[in-house]
């Protein structure tokens, strides 16, 4: 049997929790409904008593700079232009207090009761204290809407209202208002501009002036005699390095006229040196001279061959040769004292000349120093020629300027007035609304679902109450030919019903309860009334006899009861007068129509049918019966709401309990439990009434039975 629900629940559990979600949404499907209708509806209304509001929009570009004459740094001041946050502070500027002020002004609107929304109060004085406290401007900020549109510099102005032709005047009067604020804007700037460089013009003047006074006064204070020291320092540094070339020339003269001079002195005067110092004095007229001597002495040779020493003509020869010597020698002296002398004019000439380069030096040094001071003045004369250009030609251009009416504004496109409303949106109010229906819904569903505590499934029964699942009975069809008393005669009449067969079911389940063979006696109850208990009674009695077995179907329920309404049954006594003495059971036991089923109705209901319950005549008559029958089953009344069936409990083999799917609370199927066990009654388990089709397919299979052979 464990296996066997343990195969069960597998099967029923579903394949996908999806599943799960849709029988919620289908067992609320009227409180899912309800809620989407109203939402639906509270959607409708809300739509319908919107008001119609109407967009329109101008279209504006907005240059980067206002077009000039041949402007002034325009790579800079298009760099400034071109940055995003010129662009965005020219969006907050269409939307700023100032432009809508003079939109209010420039349409009237300040007294417009149509455009402030008062026309609709009927009170003079009321409208015109609305008036004095209404804010125009705040108004149609409210209604303005700029945005720019990417990747371009066009900007759209939108202002919404319901009047059309108004929100047109309004978005074409934002754009014009906006456009003559930015020219007066730029002629006010141009103004303020053409002030202060014709200022600056004027003192760059001034100190121009002032610059070329300082220089000149520089000039004649320093004698300047050339244009300027530069040109002067050029030609000392020629002059200087002219002498220093000459002096390098006298040194190297005096220092070899200084060596020779040594040479010389080093040798003495005398005619076997003439060589050497003609030699160091390269003087060539020495050695000619020597050559006559040497030529006088080969012929004084040639004499004293033929002639005697006093001789005439060798004394004469003789004296021609000291008289070349003399010469010579004397010679020699002269170079000696040119050679002195030539050297102490190089030694002057060479003072001379580091003195008047020294002298040079110095002049140098100083015009350096002139130079340095005249580059100042000039540098200074220079900037205030270059600043006095610039402001004479910023000047020229800001005075051309002024001269044209141009704004870098443009209009492109005038507001039209619209047709078609933007709002309320009808599509999109519908998606909406549909949608937060579809929401309404779903969550009015899934929260009923939460807040029921209902028996709604097998795992309820089971792991909620902790009552053992004997099947589920699926809810009758609303035919009024079975409806009420008669739907026990659709178990006979169609056999192979879903609902015939869960009934055959579960009695196949209570055979195998019930294994015994002295185990006849079964007791039917519930939680509370209206649970479907006298019908799984009378069912469970036409099933088991339809089956052949032999069944008394006993109505123990002595304040309300309803089977012998069921079987059209009128008897005169019934079990009350059974268990009381005054009848016997064979007396009062009534047949059904149905082979195998008889009746023992519940007769006269007594004051106190507790009392009788615990009578020993109706343990008595229980054993009777059970000799008789193959099976007794009985219909007690709730456990909950008296203590019939719990005193009939203890005299019974096995106890249902019936619960109705989704109206049996929980908590009481829990309590018809725990009453039930307190008095050990045998509780086979629970039977599930009323479950439809959708449930989770607890007799899905019988369905696809019935539909495939019937």
């Amino acid at each position: 049997m464990a296996n066997t629900t343990d195969t069960s629940q597998a099967q029923q559990q579903p394949i996908l929790p999806i599943r799960e979600y849709v029988d919620i949404l289908w067992r609320r499907r009227w409180g899912v409904i309800l809620a989407f209708v109203l939402t639906g509806c509270i959607g409708a209304a809300y739509t319908l008593h919107q008001p119609k509001i109407y967009e329109a929009v101008t279209a504006v570009i907005i240059n980067p700079e206002p077009p000039t004459i041949n402007p002034v740094d325009s790579s800079g001041a298009e760099q400034w232009f071109l940055r995003d946050t010129y662009y965005d502070t020219q969006l907050k500027v269409m939307q700023s207090r100032n432009v809508a002020q003079r939109v209010i002004d420039d349409l009237g609107l300040a007294t417009d009761i149509e455009f402030l929304g008062l026309q609709d109060i009927q009170d003079p004085e009321l409208l015109n204290k609305k008036l004095t406290t209404a804010d125009p401007v705040a108004r149609l900020l409210g209604m303005l809407k700029v945005e720019a549109v990417n990747g371009t510099r066009l900007v759209n102005i939108r202002v919404k209202n319901k009047n059309p032709e108004l929100a047109a005047a309004l978005a074409n009067a934002i754009a014009a208002a906006y456009s003559e604020q930015n020219s007066e804007h730029r002629l006010i700037t141009l103004n303020n501009t053409f002030e202060f460089l014709d200022k600056q013009y004027k003192d760059n003047e001034t100190k121009l002036e002032e610059a070329r006074n300082a220089l000149n006064a520089f000039k004649e204070n320093h004698k300047i005699l050339y244009s300027n020291p530069i040109e002067q320092q050029k030609i000392t540094n020629q002059r200087l390095d002219s002498l220093n070339d000459k002096r390098v020339e006298v040194e190297t003269k005096r220092k070899h006229a200084g060596y020779v001079l040594s040479g010389l002195k080093s040798i003495p005067v005398k005619i076997e040196n003439v060589r050497a110092h003609s030699v160091i004095v390269e003087d060539p007229s020495l050695d000619a001279a020597l050559a006559v001597c040497t030529a006088l002495e080969r012929d004084e040779q040639k004499l004293l061959v033929t002639y005697l020493e006093k001789s005439p003509q060798v004394i004469s020869i003789r004296e021609q040769i000291e008289t070349c010597k003399a010469s010579v020698l004397a010679k020699m002296k002269n170079n000696i004292l040119g050679l002195e002398a030539q050297y102490q004019a190089l030694v002057k000439l060479n003072g001379e000349l580091d003195q008047e380069i020294q002298n040079l030096q110095q002049e140098a040094l100083e015009l350096d120093q002139l130079r340095l001071l005249y580059e100042q003045f000039e540098s200074q004369k220079q900037e205030q020629e270059r600043l006095f250009e610039q402001s004479q030609k910023k000047l020229n251009e800001v005075s051309l300027n002024r001269l044209l009416e141009v704004n870098n504004i443009r209009i492109l496109d005038t507001a039209i007035a619209p047709t078609v409303p933007v709002s309320p949106n009808l599509l999109i109010n519908a998606a909406i609304t549909f949608l937060a229906a579809l929401i309404a819904g779903l969550l009015v569903g899934f929260l009923l679902e939460l807040l029921d505590i209902s028996v709604r499934t097998q795992s309820d029964v089971e792991e909620k109450a902790r009552l053992p699942f004997l099947g589920a009975v699926p809810k009758f069809p609303k035919n009024r030919q079975f409806a009420g008393r008669k739907a026990y005669r659709f178990v006979i009449e169609n056999p192979r019903s879903p609902i015939s067969e869960c009934i055959r079911t579960l009695r196949t389940t209570l055979t195998y309860l019930l294994k015994s063979e002295t185990s006849r006696v079964l007791l039917v109850t519930s939680a509370q009334p209206l649970e479907g208990k006298t019908m799984t009674s009378i069912n469970l009695a036409v099933t088991s006899a339809l089956a052949g077995q032999k069944v008394i179907l006993i109505e123990a329920d002595l304040r309300r009861p309803r089977i012998k309404d069921v079987f059209k049954a009128t008897p005169e006594k019934g079990l009350s007068a059974v268990i009381s003495g005054e009848k016997k059971a064979d007396e009062t036991i009534l047949e059904t129509g149905i082979d195998g089923l008889k009746l023992l109705p519940c007769g006269d209901i007594p004051p106190n049918p507790t009392k009788l319950f615990q009578s020993k005549l109706f343990e008595d008559l229980l054993t009777e019966l059970r000799s008789k029958y193959d099976l007794i089953i009985i219909d007690s009344p709730p456990v909950t709401v008296v203590t019939d069936a719990l005193i009939i409990a203890q005299h019974v083999h096995g106890v249902i309990v019936v619960a109705r799917a989704n109206k049996t609370p929980l908590p009481l199927l829990v309590r018809t439990r725990e009453l039930l066990d307190g008095v050990n009654a045998p509780i086979l388990g629970c039977v599930l009434n009323d479950m439809t089709s959708n449930s989770h397919g607890y007799y899905g299979g019988y369905y696809y039975y019935h539909k495939s052979y019937d």
